[in-house]
């Protein structure tokens, strides 16, 4: 089996990959996952964690998480199990914007409840320097705002802190509304209008 660190697919294979994701096409990015691990000797799950757009480092989660497919979400779960220990849970597209990011941006609460339990860091900031959190307020997702509130609230409460270990404080100059610039990447296809 390959190892998916040393797995590269082709352009084209993972524009087919995230656009089954973008459309919903579950058959066939099933079909296409399956016939890439044959083709590379290797488990689906090698073949989607190296579906990574090289140039705007969109995975398949972060589509599917932008796009509130949460079936979608729940299959690579299933498929990154455990979806904790993989790297796509918490990957940082070339804007520094998760799946979380992504999801709270759009409002899909579901979503987004689903990848805090799969442990997905809430703590992660994009490189404008703004947590999920943030962007969600910024679009005016109030239920998913009030939901990572709670879910902040809790975590402190465990951990008696709301950094993980090695991430320092940074001061937000990105406060006024008129020079707010949302700070995505690409978020080109079928996303939702907030």
């Amino acid at each position: 089996m390959a190892s998916n660190a040393t797995l590269t697919l082709s352009a084209d294979e993972i524009d087919d990959l995230l656009y089954f994701t973008r459309a919903n096409e579950a058959d066939e990015l099933d079909q296409a996952l399956s016939e890439l691990a044959k083709k590379n000797q290797c488990t689906t799950k090698d073949i989607v964690e190296a579906a990574i757009d090289p140039e705007n480092g969109n995975t398949v989660l972060h589509y599917c998480s932008a796009n509130g497919l949460i079936k979608l979400v729940q299959q690579f779960s299933t498929l990154l199990d455990p979806i904790a220990e993989s790297k796509l849970i918490n990957y940082q597209n070339k804007e520094g914007s998760t799946p979380l990011h992504w999801a709270a941006y759009n409002g899909h609460l579901d979503v987004v409840k689903f990848l805090i339990e799969a442990k997905a860091d809430m703590w992660l900031k994009n490189a404008a320097g703004h947590l999920a959190m943030f962007e969600a307020e910024r679009a005016d997702k109030n239920e998913v705002v009030t939901y990572l509130l709670e879910a902040g609230g809790k975590e402190v409460e465990r951990t008696g802190s709301e950094k993980p270990a090695g991430q320092e404080d940074e001061v937000d100059t990105e406060g006024d509304e008129e020079g707010f610039t949302m700070s995505m990447g690409d978020t080109s296809g079928p996303m939702e209008e907030a």
